[in-house]
């Protein structure tokens, strides 16, 4: 018998609170969702860039002025960082005998003590709309490092980067920081008590009424030729 003990990434845990049909088989059969297209693309693009250009930053022993005008500090221990970007920052549940994790982009530091969750995104509108997922994500990654014994605070940051093409077809770059107050990191608790119901469950459960892929599939289930 296999000791394995399963995982469950921070995309997993915002895939079962978007949809606990789509959750379910994912982990159960491997089906996974149709992939969107959110600017994804343009954002793995960027991440690597804007993770040297902190990283340059820290070996300089210096703090970006975009950070410092916030009173933050770059969180400056390379040996966890490099661990919480590769394999991320791992959860073993006692009771659940799963591994949760997420893997951060970079994290922040205040008062020399407190880690703050901090996110890259990229987008290709002037107008950044911060949706609820993505509080979401920092307050998974806030979870998880709480659950590791670090010190967090109740906020996150996110480094938007704005692109945008002119009438010449010239590219404007435009970055700024966007500040998320208060973060809720004990509610996971209770959503991950949920969650495994779910994923340990024999039966099908029902999908989010709003959930379009369900919706697709069920009404071409249901069509009458």
């Amino acid at each position: 018998m296999s000791n394995k003990i399963n995982k469950i990434s921070r995309s997993g845990i915002e895939l079962f609170l978007d949809c606990p049909r789509c959750f379910w088989l994912d982990v159960k059969f491997k089906i996974k969702r149709p992939k969107e297209f959110e600017g994804a693309y343009i954002g793995s693009k960027y991440d690597p860039l804007l993770k040297n250009y902190f990283d340059q930053h820290r070996q300089n022993n210096n703090v970006p002025p975009e950070i410092e005008k916030h009173d933050l500090k770059l969180f400056n221990d390379i040996k966890k960082l490099k661990k919480w970007r590769g394999s991320g920052i791992e959860f073993l549940h006692p009771q659940h005998n799963l591994v949760y994790y997420g893997k951060i982009d970079d994290l922040l530091i205040k008062d020399d003590k407190f880690l703050v969750p901090f996110d890259f995104k990229t987008t290709i509108s002037s107008n950044f709309q911060v949706y609820e997922s993505y509080k979401r994500q920092l307050e998974i990654y806030g979870y998880l490092l709480n659950k590791s014994g670090e010190e967090v605070l109740d906020f996150g940051v996110l480094y938007v980067i704005k692109i945008e093409i002119d009438g010449n077809f010239e590219k404007i770059e435009k970055r700024e920081i966007y500040i998320l107050e208060n973060l809720d990191y004990e509610k996971y608790d209770e959503i991950l008590e949920e969650l495994v119901k779910v994923y340990k469950s024999s039966e099908e459960p029902q999908p989010n009424p709003n959930c379009n892929f369900c919706n697709y599939f069920l009404k071409r289930k249901n069509l009458e030729v």
